[in-house]
């Protein structure tokens, strides 16, 4: 059993919030930190990603260090924002004596007006907002550009997204890269690129309850090659993890079955990929529990 947290506190004034700050557990339970070797031993690689510490799993273990991630209220659109200068971002959080981040990986979006934030980073102004998945050439889109094509990868996000982990790296800053996330309403449901009337792909015509269920195999597996894609780019980085869904329990819809296979893609990704921290022949299998006054998500794992 496994079980880690981060502190979340207040950021400088100069930092715009979205949320009031707590103590809490960072929801995650991805095998980057968890994982474990077969004899049960954790190797001594210090090249290894950002993990939990073998002696004492409320600490992290992260370039041969313990640790505890400190942060505040996110920017959570820093990525996915093109207008974001994310830099002069890490730059403040370093100097601000913060070492994690947090950034969604475009997913998910919003719209002018969500929750009433204003200059939202979460919804960029037309033509400024970036994802995984290429445009095509079909016009139609929500937001005014093309549509997407969730069989192509955008080039440009990947190259900003590594980016802005080796800039945080090198400030010593870790990043939580949350790869889904509830629909709270219909406008930013209507706004994901995985909705039908977004992409040319011919599926997501579900409702905003039903996208992480797995009811709809075709779009589960685009979900599924996009956790598998994200890990691969970012194998080579030892400043990341994976939160799998942003507050799965505020509108429901999210299923065990969709949660652990997405789970079990990344482990198996990362099996055959150089940084990694268990042993080939371990077959772990997540399960999850959700916390939900403490947004922690506890991982067992278990071999066969």
């Amino acid at each position: 059993m496994f079980e880690f947290s981060c502190l979340h506190v207040q950021a400088p004034s100069s930092f715009r919030t979205r949320h009031p700050f707590w103590i809490t557990a960072v929801s995650l339970a991805i095998h980057r930190i968890a994982s474990i070797q077969a004899n049960g031993a954790p190797r001594p690689d210090t090249t290894d990603p950002i993990r939990l510490h073998p002696e004492n799993p409320h600490y992290f273990l992260w370039r041969n260090k313990p640790t505890i991630l400190v942060s505040g209220g996110e920017h959570y659109g820093a990525l996915l924002n093109l207008d974001f200068a994310y830099v002069r971002y890490l730059d403040e959080l370093k100097n601000s004596g913060f070492n994690l981040t947090r950034i969604f990986s475009g997913t998910y979006r919003e719209v002018a007006g969500s929750f009433n934030i204003t200059g939202n980073t979460l919804a960029p102004l037309a033509g400024r907002f970036i994802c995984p998945w290429a445009r095509s050439g079909i016009a139609g889109g929500s937001d005014g550009g093309n549509k997407f094509d969730l069989t192509k990868w955008d080039e440009a996000y990947f190259a900003r997204l590594e980016e802005f982990l080796r800039q945080a790296g090198e400030r010593g800053i870790v990043v939580e890269l949350v790869l889904f996330c509830t629909m709270y309403d219909e406008k930013v449901w209507e706004a994901s690129p995985m909705n039908a009337r977004n992409h040319i792909n011919g599926t997501g015509a579900v409702g905003r309850l039903d996208i992480y269920s797995a009811k709809e195999e075709v779009l589960f597996a685009f979900q599924r090659n996009l956790a598998q894609k994200l890990v691969t780019e970012l194998n080579s980085f030892d400043n990341v993890y994976y939160e799998v869904c942003n507050e799965p329990y505020e509108r429901g819809g999210l299923t065990k079955e969709w949660n652990d296979s997405i789970i079990a893609r990344i482990v198996e990704t990362e099996a055959s990929l150089p940084k990694n921290i268990s042993s080939p022949k371990v077959s772990l299998r997540p399960t999850l529990r959700f916390q939900t006054s403490t947004r922690m998500l506890t991982s067992s794992t278990s071999t066969p």
